[in-house]
This record gives structure tokens, sequence and C-alpha cells, in this order.
């Protein structure tokens, strides 16, 4: 598909709205010298993959941008300082925070490389999220890798014709999800299915808990033989399992207090299937957690619930409509009071993108001996109210041997300091995991 795709829309209205890149990262930690010939490899076959594209704006109001050939290549970049093994979180993050893209100039990935003091290489791949998802990046990176590549859409359907058929389709597609809204506003969904109920407390301001909107982080690696292995002697999956560290940080750090109900974003890829390369094709279920997590504890009530709402997804997608088609519609600052209306944001976003592909470990002779993802917005202003997250967000990538997640603590009230690694020390000693922290 050449136009940008509905669930591509939400980081482009960010853009517009309030000045915001989400960029997704990949970091990859290599205990061999990866050559410079092997790297500029990687490097030439991204630029002939899914990832390098460029962002042409709709001529007709009300019409989608749609994707074109972007042309050069982005910029290689090696660093020659090494970096030593309690400097790879700074440095990874200073590149996620720094990189300079922008869609529209065709700048929508960068590859960078650094060394390691002791003899290994540092490789981070940063993209927009706007031209992928977490596993449309990963995916990418491993056919990069691999060099096999699956091109990028070439821009067809940019006649004048076609723009004014689809902001037709914009309009009716946007009428249809306004009326679906409404309906749930109600309280129940088509069919009468009960929306969910949020009875959270009342919390101060996003800006009040975290008035320079830095996050905290931490990086943690688990041998997944024992993550499995506690997961099952606590009667849950390795999901679930993944669903109670994360939150559990908001209870043990008294965000959320033992008795105040937790909202779970679970993100879900709904692609249709293995032919499907969508850039962006993940959808959201929520879970409210009363009495859970407990550290150690059953993992039985965090399984069903999410079983629960995975299973009703497909037909609340359906009642819901699609009503990012009003990005094209209105103007972004009649619409960001709207969407941040409320007390809709979840407390943990917990995104598990499941087992990384061999290709995107092996570049070269060299396999990674740790691979991590992580996302976050450049640009958020702190003078303003708005915020990209609130308590916690994590993404987990599961290798042969380890499972490694990045935490980003929100919440620089209870976070801040260094607290967030002390915190998910303690929680997964709580389960008896072995864990490194890096």
């Amino acid at each position: 598909m050449s136009r940008l795709g509905s669930a591509d829309t939400t980081y482009e209205f960010l853009r517009r709205a309030l000045g915001w890149s989400v960029v997704l990262q990949v970091v990859w930690i290599f205990d061999d010298e990866i050559p410079t010939e092997t790297l500029a490899s990687m490097h030439k076959w991204l630029g002939q993959g899914r990832l390098h594209r460029r962002l042409a704006a709709a001529k007709v109001p009300g019409a989608r941008p749609r994707w074109v050939p972007a042309g050069a290549l982005p910029e290689l970049v090696s660093d020659h300082i090494p970096v030593g093994p309690d400097q790879i979180e700074s440095w990874a993050g200073t590149e996620m925070m720094g990189v300079d893209l922008d869609a529209g100039a065709g700048r929508c990935w960068r590859l960078r490389a650094a060394p390691t003091v002791s003899g290994g290489t540092a490789l981070s791949l940063c993209a927009l999220h706007l031209v992928a998802d977490g596993r449309t990046l990963v995916r990418a990176a491993g056919e990069a890798m691999a060099h096999c590549t699956v091109a990028a859409p070439d821009g067809s359907g940019g006649d004048l014709l076609s723009e004014v058929k689809d902001a037709v389709a914009q309009v009716l597609s946007a009428s249809t999800a306004v009326v679906a809204a409404g309906i749930g506003a109600l309280g129940v969904g088509r069919g009468g299915e009960p929306a969910l109920i949020d009875n959270r407390p009342p919390r101060a301001e996003h800006a009040d808990r975290a008035p320079q909107a830095s996050p905290a982080w931490a990086t943690v690696s688990v041998p997944a033989a024992d993550w499995d292995a506690a997961a099952r002697a606590h009667g849950g999956t390795a999901n679930s399992l993944y669903i109670a560290v994360v939150s559990g940080l908001l209870r043990s750090s008294c965000y959320a207090p033992p008795g105040d109900p937790i909202k779970v974003g679970v993100p879900v890829d709904v692609r249709a299937g293995a032919g499907d390369d969508s850039s962006n094709a993940t959808a959201g279920v929520s879970v409210m957690l009363t009495d859970d997590p407990v550290p150690g504890g059953s993992l039985t009530a965090i399984r069903r619930s999410c079983k629960e709402a995975f299973s009703a997804l497909p037909r609340k997608r359906r009642a819901r409509g699609d009503l990012t088609a009003l990005v094209w519609l209105l103007p972004a600052t009649w619409l960001i009071g709207a969407v941040s209306a409320g007390n809709g944001m979840p407390d943990a976003m917990v995104s598990n993108l499941g087992d990384i592909d061999d290709r995107a470990t092996r570049l070269g002779a060299a396999t990674a001996r740790r691979t991590a993802f992580r996302g976050m917005a450049q640009g958020v202003d702190p003078a303003l109210p708005y915020r990209f997250g609130d308590g916690v967000q994590s993404w987990l990538l599961r290798g042969d041997d380890e499972i490694t997640f990045c935490v980003a603590g929100f919440d620089e009230s209870v976070f801040g300091g260094g607290r967030l690694r002390r915190l998910l020390a303690d929680e997964l000693a709580a389960w008896r995991l072995t864990h490194d922290i890096w």
C-alpha cells in the first residue's frame, strides 16, 4: 500500500499536532569487531529495503500522503571512541534521542556503530515509527543483515483522481467511525458488550509528575529457560509473567499502591498473515489489574484477563471504526484537545515482540550476544502539558537463550535518580529470576 495506512497515521498526527518524532531503536552487542565493509553492506541493503522511502504530501485536501522512493541513503555513522559495558545505554540513548529523522525528506532510518572497550561492536538502528512498527523494524534489519530485502512501496496512486477518491473514502470512513464512537460512549459496544470500566483514582497532572519530560531507563536480560520455568511454576505464560514484572514496578514504586486499579496496555500484532507487509499493524488491548500483580504470586488472573481481551479484540475493532481518517479532515489543533482529554492513557504499556529471527542476530561472521528494542518520542516540550507516556513502558525480544526487555519509567517523581533500576532488580529477585541489568 503506497498511501499512509490508518495504523501509521497516529505518528504523523503526533508530528503535526505536537512536533514529536516517535523513534524506534534496535541495539545489538557483538563480542566481535564488525568490519567496516560488513557494516557498509548492511547499510546498503537497508537502503534497498522497506525502510527507505519518503512521505509525499497529498495535493487534494482530505487525501492521505503517499510513500515514494527516498533517493540518497542516509549517512552510516561509525564512532571511533570505544564504549564500555556501562556506557552502552547512554551511547544508544543519545543516538535514539538525537538522531535527525524526517519522513518528508526521506530520512526514515539511520545505522550507527561504535567499538567496545572489549574489542566488540555496539550497533544501533533507529527508524521512525511512522515507517515501521517493532516487528517490521526487526524484520527489515534481519533482511538487510541476510542480504534479502522487501522493497518499499513504489509511490503508485499519486494521480489527482486517485487522491480525490482517497479523500472521499476518508470522509466516509470518518463518518462511520464517529457513529461507532458515539455508541461506544454510551458504555456498550455493538452486540451489547460492556465497555472496559476505568475506575482508577485520579492522579496529578503528567507535567507535575514528569516536569523534565525525561524518562529513566533500564534494560535487563534473563535466561529464557529460567523465565519459562518461573512462568509455569506460577500458573502463567511467558507473556503474563512479563506483564506481572513490568506492572509490578507500579506497585513497588507506590505509583499505584495495592488496591488501586492499574490499566495495562498490550499491543497486539493484527497482520492478516505471513504475506501481510503492512508497515504498522498493531492494535492495543487493555486490561485492568486491581489485586495483581503480587511479586512471586499466581499469574492465573493476569493470564485470564489477557486471554479475554485478546479474544474480544477482532469484534471490537470491527465495531469501533476508523477515527484516524479525521486526521486528514480536521486541523490538528482541534483534535489534540479531544484525544488528550480524560484519563485514558495506560499506567503500563507492555509490548512483547516475541522471538527474534536468527537473521536479525547475525552480521557477517558475528552473532550478537544481546539484542534489545525500545522506542521514544523526540521533541516533547516540558513546558506543555503533554507527555509521551505515563507510568512505565516496556519492549521485549526473545532470543535463543535470553529474554531481553527495556523499561522506561515516565513518572520522574517515583522512577528518577536511578530508582527504576533498583526497583526492577528487586522485582526480578522476588520472582527468583537470575538477571543482568545493563
